[in-house]
Parts: structure tokens; sequence; C-alpha cells
């Protein structure tokens, strides 16, 4: 019985169940430091270190900064605010939160589980591939080295080009159809997919209670990792060009594009992840009366000083390669050679 209770004892501590509110006996996170950065767990992901560097690189410039920040305050804070309130209020995720507002915007509250569960498909994919490179980065020479394209397409992904088809010389018949060759499940990516799937069944089978203690790791080195990376970026040479189309470049003409205003608010939707309707999930495991306004605008400021300190990585490593942007109209869209 004494060691029966010794693993008990551990297993709560490893995997403690969630304490309850005394408000209505709902599972509530340990504090809120764990709801905040569960909630900025968001700023920390692929549309903030990949996706932002890339948009930016597209429209670079301080005067992306006018749209962005505008998107920031006018859209993503108030319905941020909206989102964890709505949680707080009606505890409940969005199904529940929304019909509790009404019984007919149940619906509304159906649209961001949808949506959460398409882009979780192929998150999970990209993180599949992801850990493909990373299990190839502890071999030397890496296996990318001369042939990036090539490793991606014919490795990774098994997406090697098509083989054309043809027309009849007049061009009445068809002679041979496209034919796309390996499309087949591969393996590896099969693995780490069920692999990621059940991290993410370990963080959450014991409610916010152990999600409250794993988003200090899935945090922590996030930022970790970023750090590093600026900082080995920044010390390539020429980096400093590269930071310099970001940070010391001003494109005023670019604002007369109405390109650049529709990217800015798509990325701060992506990048936050307002509209998934996790945030009024987690909401709703706070204490009914916490500070909804000042939560949204931590989380918000948070994302948008990450999300920039990490654009520094590529910028640098842009420099370095001396990719500079095409000119082309309204705003850069594409690689140019070296």
């Amino acid at each position: 019985m004494g060691l029966l209770q010794s693993v008990k004892k551990a297993g709560n501590w490893l995997l403690p169940p969630p304490s309850k509110s005394s408000d209505d006996g709902r599972d509530q996170w340990p504090s809120r430091a764990a709801f905040l950065l569960a909630a900025m767990g968001g700023c920390a992901g692929q549309g903030n270190l990949l996706r932002y560097p890339s948009v930016v690189y597209n429209n670079y410039g301080l005067q992306w900064f006018i749209p962005y920040l505008l998107a920031v305050f006018v859209i993503a804070i108030p319905a941020l605010i909206l989102e964890i309130s709505v949680g707080q209020a009606y505890r409940g995720g969005t199904v529940v939160a929304f019909h509790n507002v009404h019984r007919r915007l149940k619906g509304v509250g159906l649209g961001p589980v949808f949506v959460s569960f398409i882009v979780v498909q192929y998150f999970t994919v990209n993180l599949a591939w992801i850990m493909n490179y990373f299990r190839n980065s502890f071999t030397s020479p890496l296996p990318w080295e001369g042939r990036l394209n090539d490793f991606y397409n014919n490795d990774v992904v098994a997406n090697p080009d098509p083989i054309a088809g043809s027309l009849s010389p007049d061009g009445s018949s068809v002679l041979a159809f496209t034919q796309y060759p390996n499309t087949k499940l591969i393996g590896e990516t099969v693995a780490w997919s069920i692999f990621i799937w059940f991290l993410i069944w370990v963080s959450i089978f014991r409610g916010v209670g152990l999600t409250g203690r794993v988003v200090y790791f899935t945090m922590g080195l996030p930022i970790c990792t970023t750090i590093i990376l600026v900082g080995r970026a920044l010390s390539l040479d020429n980096a400093r060009e590269g930071v310099k189309l970001l940070w010391a470049t001003w494109r005023s003409d670019q604002l007369a594009d109405g390109t650049v205003w529709q990217t800015a608010v798509g990325q701060v939707f992506f990048s936050t992840g307002i509209g998934f309707g996790y945030f009024t999930s987690y909401a709703s495991y706070n204490a009914k009366h916490s500070n909804a306004v000042m939560d949204a605008l931590l989380i918000c400021g948070s994302n948008v000083l990450f999300e920039n300190f990490a654009a520094f990585a590529v910028f640098g490593v842009v420099g370095f390669l001396r990719r500079w942007p095409q000119e082309g109209s309204g705003s850069a869209r594409s690689w140019s050679g070296f």
C-alpha cells in the first residue's frame, strides 16, 4: 500500500488533476501565468516563425507596420477581448458559449471548430516534415547540402515532377495523360504524425492541470531556439543588409496598394489565432472575473514582439545569401538570384 500511494502521489505531481473553480466547480488553470502562456503559444508557432517573415519579405519596408499595427489595434485586440470575455462569462468552448449568448448563435460557435479541425490536419503534417529535417540535421554532411529543392521534393514529400501528357498533332485527341508517380503514403511522415498526435494527447488528457505545466516547456523551448537562431543569423556576413530591408527602408508608394493592407489583416488573424476559437475555450477555465482586457493586450503584444524578433533570423540569412526581393507591381513577389 505504501508503494501504491507513493506511485499515486508521484503521478499526481507529474500529471496533476486540475483545480476546481469556487464559483461553479469547473476545472481551472493552475495560475493566470499558465493561461497566458497557453494563449501565447500561438505566438511561437508556424504562423510567426515561418509565415510572418515570408509575408514581410514580400512587403518589405517600414511602411508595412502601418497596416500591420492598425490591424492589431483595430481588429485583433478588440476581437480577442470579445473571445476571452465570452469564454469567461459563459464557461464553455465556442459552441457552448455562443449558444448560451443566444441559441441562434450556436452555428457561429461551430464555425471555429470546423476551421480548427481543418487547420490542425496540415499543421501536424508540417510538423512531421520539420521532424524529418530535425532528424537529418544530426548527420554530416547535411543531406540537403547543395540540393535544397531536390531534398524537399524527393526525400521529404516524395513529390517528383509529373510526367507530362501529350496530344495528337491536330490536338483532337489525347495520346497520353499526365502521370503523377509515387502517389503513396510516406512511412516516416506517417510515423512522425502519429508521434505528434500522441504528444498532443499527452498534453491535454488530464485537462488544464497538466496543460498548465506543459506550456512552460512548449513556450520556453521555441523562445530559446529562436534566440539562438537570431543570434546565429545576425552573426553571418552581410546580415546587416538583410535586416535593413525591413528596418531601414521606406516605400510609401506601397501604401496605395490594397494588397499590402489585405495581407496585413490576414497575417494578424493567422498569427494571433483570433477566429479559431481556442481563446474562448482557454478562457472558460479562467476565474470568471479575470481581467480580459489586460490578458488580450498581453497576448497581442507578445505576438507582435515575438514575430518581429523572429524575423531578424530570416532577414539575416537573406542578407547573407544576398537574395533580394525583386521589384514588381505593388510589392515584391519572388526571390532573386544570388
